[in-house]
């Protein structure tokens, strides 16, 4: 999102509350009194980020090339939705374990094909069936395969 030049001098006639401050690098920060609006912006017009004053709360958009957040002990998100999408990939990572809870169902739906790998696999259903359905063959491949075994 671009402000042009005529955008711009209209604002500043329309809006006397309007205070402008010029960074050295060409970056503006505009702080917008009467309409309770912060943005910055780049030298070409780009709006980078604002911060808008609503009377439900704080709202906020970030336009940029790269975020970095580090945080040394927690990183916590916390919303009704929370929506991650990328154009090419995710990349989840833990040193440690991966720790998924959820109060309601689970859907993953996969394009391509799903790869579980693991030293093992545990698949339990504490109440109800295991459910396995294949448009095609369905393989069991191992030493030995044990039905209605509890070992």
């Amino acid at each position: 999102m671009n402000i042009s030049k005529q955008e711009e001098a209209m604002l500043m006639d329309m809006n006397k509350d309007l205070s402008t401050f010029t960074f050295s690098n060409g970056n503006q920060l505009w702080a917008d009194l009467y309409g309770n609006k912060i943005k910055i912006l780049a030298p070409t017009g780009e709006v980078q980020l604002v911060i808008n004053l609503t009377p439900t709360g704080l709202a906020l958009d970030i336009n940029a090339k790269e975020i970095n957040i580090n945080a040394d002990e927690a990183l916590n998100l916390s919303s009704k939705k929370i929506n991650l999408v990328a154009a090419e990939q995710i990349n989840i990572e833990s040193n440690g374990n991966l720790i998924q809870q959820v109060k309601k169902d689970c859907l993953t739906e996969v394009e391509g094909t799903h790869k579980l790998i693991a030293q093992v696999q545990k698949i339990t259903a504490i109440l109800g069936n295991v459910e396995i359905k294949a448009n095609d063959d369905v393989r069991i491949n191992g030493e030995r395969v044990k039905l209605n075994s509890s070992d």
